[in-house]
């Protein structure tokens, strides 16, 4: 029996993100009876923030908000300007709790003073985001949408839409980490109808992010066909735009994944190479390019050019040593390794390199581990079912079926490679009749629109 060993690998570090949004709005008060000497002290505040002097940069807005705490009830939205200024000072520090008490307070004041207003939409997507640092989801979901209600029912220019921008992503993206992929892709689907009314206002970088997150999106329900028409279209906004640019990288990389889990691997490799080469051209000490390299690697060993591969993996390590220790990054490394070694059938190295990938991985919490685990455990339990120790085989089989169910679900096309070596087990063992993993395979793959494997 030949042991199915495409399992999914852990995500790459995508650290040349496409957008970069907003680490916080400010909201800045309209300028009607404001004083000198408060916008005197609110502009010091944003100076000492911007160059990252938070203790000074947090004086001046107290100072700020004791001065328009000293006015009367007109002063409100200066209170709220300094209230948010204050918060985003906080969230720089790390302190969310105290963040979120003071967005908080800087939106109610907003909304009461100014009520539909940019500054009230820029305050609550603000508050989202700490709240979204903090792993409140749902908290964040109400926050963001709020923003969203008040920039919706501003006129279309470019603030509100820049706002309405943001929040639409936010919104799809954390639906879609909640696995809730229809209201992501309701949002999403606001979002390309927004960019296309405004499309001479809005920049690439946006566009592409949002059907990035839609292919993501699609990927994770199986719709692998739609996710793939969805990297398209980002692929060819992204090289109209600039074709040797850095931000093509995370479109590759996402576009190769797909490719990897339609087993289409040349594919897979032509854009793991375009990757390389412009990142070894931009950056070339970026861990990204080690995870480009390591991934090339791979395709080698598959195509049974060791030479090759070992001289990648070699350099991939080299990148990733420049880089602060990463336990998951080296458990990758090992377990690639692992695989080198067992397609050179060097099964005592392989079983060795497994292992130590194994216990690498059990020690982190990210979910990137939990694939990790299970492709770990499916080529040790290959390496003893080649060595017809069934019984030794079935619980690792079984185990990495359960982790990798506990990362992706139970309808993910990932799941294959293990049902099919556990249906394989059961006919090993002599069992008769059809097993169930079997039966799930069948049908996962009837689901998937993939009958006929």
């Amino acid at each position: 029996m030949r042991i199915a060993r495409s399992m999914s690998r852990p995500g790459l570090v995508q650290s040349l993100a496409v957008l970069a949004l907003l680490a916080g709005s400010m909201a800045s008060p309209p300028l009607l009876a404001q004083t000198a000497q408060w916008q005197s002290l609110y502009d010091k505040a944003m100076r000492q923030q911007a160059d990252k002097a938070y203790g000074p940069a947090e004086q001046s807005a107290h100072q700020a908000l004791e001065l328009a705490q000293q006015q009367r009830q007109g002063q409100q939205p200066y209170m709220a300007s300094s209230l948010n200024l204050l918060g985003l000072i906080q969230q720089a520090q790390g302190r969310n709790a105290e963040a979120v008490r003071s967005l908080t307070k800087a939106l109610e004041l907003s909304q009461a003073s100014l009520g539909t207003h940019a500054n009230t939409a820029s305050v609550a997507w603000n508050l989202g985001n700490v709240q979204q640092n903090m792993q409140q989801p749902r908290e964040a979901l109400q926050s963001y949408q709020r923003s969203l209600d008040v920039a919706q029912a501003l006129p279309l220019d470019a603030t509100s839409l820049a706002l309405r921008e943001k929040t639409l992503q936010a919104l799809s993206s954390l639906y879609a980490s909640l696995s809730e992929h229809d209201k992501a892709q309701a949002y999403l689907r606001q979002l390309s109808t927004l960019l296309a009314d405004g499309a001479a206002q809005t920049d690439v970088a946006t566009r592409v992010q949002g059907l990035l997150t839609l292919a993501q999106s699609l990927e994770q329900q199986g719709r692998l066909q739609e996710g793939q028409q969805a990297l398209s279209q980002a692929l060819a906004l992204q090289e109209k735009a600039g074709a040797s640019s850095t931000n093509l990288v995370p479109i590759l990389l996402a576009q190769a994944g797909l490719h990897s889990r339609q087993d289409k691997d040349a594919q897979a490799a032509a854009e793991y190479e375009r990757a390389r080469v412009i990142l070894t051209e931009q950056a070339p000490q970026a861990l990204v390019l080690a995870q480009v390299l390591n991934e090339l690697g791979l395709w080698q060993a598959q195509s049974k050019d060791y030479v090759q591969a070992y001289a990648l993996f070699e350099q991939a390590q080299a990148i990733a040593s420049q880089h602060a220790p990463d336990v998951l990054w080296q458990a990758h490394l090992l377990s690639s390794r692992a695989r080198m070694a067992e397609a050179m059938r060097q099964e005592d190295t392989a079983q060795t390199l497994y292992a130590e990938s194994l216990v690498l991985y059990r020690s982190q919490d990210r979910s990137e581990a939990l694939l990790g685990q299970a492709g770990a455990l499916n080529g040790l339990a290959g390496l003893a079912y080649r060595k017809r120790r069934f019984k030794e085989a079935q619980p690792m089989f079984t185990e990495a079926l359960g982790l990798m169910e506990q990362a992706v679900g139970r309808s993910d096309a990932r799941l294959l490679p293990l049902l099919d070596n556990l249906a394989a087990l059961h006919r090993s063992l002599g069992r008769p009749g059809e097993s169930e993993h079997a039966r799930r395979a069948t049908a996962l793959r009837k689901q998937q629109g993939r009958p006929g494997e």
